[in-house]
């Protein structure tokens, strides 16, 4: 089977690490694979930030349980986290100003990360919850820890890692297909 079609196949959504932390080399792999993300007109508006920083990842998930409903944190307990980032080694916040489709070009960024961090035995899972900490009407917004530049917007994050668990890929429902 092609190697990049298997590592899409394999790959699932991983919520718990090993205290290990990325070495430099896994770190630049990352960073280079996300950089050959195409985005829309190659404008390249997204910014990486690339957090190994345990005190600012745990900064960053103070602010999501601030914003979390009760029945968010419940879930998050039944995981067996009260981290977020479920204590990866490695979380990448994505964001964009609002050129042109910011969004989706966050979305191809963080699914290439993906499939670079699975291609490199690295668990990973797309988080879209750490938006809560970043909210514009929020004083403690931080996009201020990370210093976001005037109209830088969360748009997705990815944590990372080195898996301390197993998970099987999610089942495939071919019902989603619609062929003309």
């Amino acid at each position: 089977m092609n190697p990049v079609l298997k590592t899409i196949q394999e790959r699932s959504s991983i919520r718990r690490y090993k205290d290990t932390p990325l070495t430099e080399e896994e770190l630049f792999l990352l960073k280079d694979a996300v950089l050959a993300a195409p985005t829309a007109r190659n404008l390249q508006g997204l910014r990486y930030y690339f957090i190994t920083d345990q005190s600012i990842i745990k900064k960053i998930n103070e602010r999501v349980i601030y914003h979390s409903s009760d029945a968010v944190r419940a879930r998050q307990k039944e995981r067996g986290s009260v981290s977020f980032f479920f204590d990866a080694p490695l979380v990448v916040i994505i964001t964009a100003g609002d050129q042109m489709w910011p969004d989706m070009d966050a979305g191809i960024a963080v699914g290439i990360l993906s499939i670079a961090a699975q291609s490199m035995g690295l668990g990973n899972v797309i988080l879209g919850i750490p938006a809560l900490a970043f909210q514009e009407d929020d004083p403690e917004n931080c996009g201020q820890l990370l210093g976001f530049e005037e109209g830088e917007k969360y748009r997705i994050a990815i944590a990372i890692g080195h898996p301390d668990t197993e998970k099987a890929p999610h089942k495939k429902n071919f019902d989603l297909i619609k062929d003309f």
